[in-house]
């Protein structure tokens, strides 16, 4: 298996049954993929990046996105999502030597990519051929496959200065059904209750805000990637109460969470946009 500072990959299918715009959403972890049916438009600094099916995407970790997934009838929109960790980019990246890396991380995409490396990126996708393999070799695999990404133009942009709530995120996203308190957070950190309230205020957010906007983030993508009835969901990022969870849903993402899966014939805009700042929510 990878060494533990690299942790398995695990691909995600997402799927969508209605056209849908989310906004402002995040990744903790830069995701390559490959869009397999319907169109998606991901605008980061007011550029779009468009994606149609069959061609693939780097998208980058703690960079608030525009998302707008397209279905094309009579097939869901669906894309395949393996996510990477950065350390692994800046490892190839060094390797690459001449490489020019973005000052900042931004979406990239590439329309083809040669068959060997459409091949290997299927292969990393599959589950269980990572871990059936070396370390090393994993290890490898993965680099290969983030080369051939920067050769055909999907660069990763370099790191941007770690955030506290970027840190609060990633704990918060370790165990979504736990019931996260500041004081739990504070004493993680090793700080005082009012110094973390102090320092994410200094980064125009609250915990409050970021703890309910990583369950939402995880809910989303456990209603775009799975199965599991809207109760299970409900539970597995912290409500109790469907009704409640579904109230939360749509007061962010501005609909009801069954309308994710399911879709409609009308277009929705899914996601109105928040009044806090900061990053809100997985990228999908």
């Amino acid at each position: 298996m990878l060494d533990e500072v690299f942790p398995i990959p695990t691909r995600a299918l997402i799927r969508q049954g209605g056209r849908a715009c989310f906004f402002r959403l995040v990744n903790t972890s830069p995701l390559l993929i490959q869009v397999q049916s319907g169109t998606k438009i991901v605008m980061a600094d007011d550029k779009a990046l468009r994606l149609e099916a069959g061609a693939y995407g780097l998208l980058p970790d703690y960079r608030p996105l525009t998302m707008e997934n397209i279905p094309k009838a009579p097939q869901k929109y669906q894309t395949l999502a393996l996510p990477v960790p950065r350390q692994l980019f800046e490892e190839a990246y060094t390797r690459m030597g001449s490489l020019a890396v973005p000052s900042r991380p931004v979406p990239a995409g590439t329309s083809k990519l040669p068959e060997e490396a459409a091949a290997l990126f299927e292969y990393c996708c599959q589950p269980g051929n990572l871990t059936r393999l070396p370390g090393a070799i994993a290890k490898a695999r993965l680099m290969e496959l983030i080369t051939w990404f920067a050769l055909y133009g999907a660069v990763l942009g370099q790191c941007q200065s770690p955030r506290l709530e970027d840190r609060l995120r990633q704990m918060i996203e370790s165990d979504t059904t736990f019931d996260w308190t500041l004081a739990h957070a504070a004493r993680s950190f090793n700080m005082s209750e009012a110094t973390l309230r102090r320092k994410l205020a200094a980064e125009n957010t609250g915990f409050s805000e970021i703890l309910s906007d990583t369950r939402m983030n995880r809910a989303l993508g456990l209603i775009q990637t799975t199965t599991l009835p809207m109760a299970q969901v409900a539970l597995e990022v912290g409500y109790d109460s469907p009704s409640q969870f579904a109230a939360r849903f749509k007061e962010r993402f501005g609909v009801n969470p069954r309308h994710v899966r399911g879709g409609s014939e009308r277009f929705e805009r899914i996601g109105a946009e928040v009044e806090h700042s900061g990053a809100d929510a997985l990228a999908r």
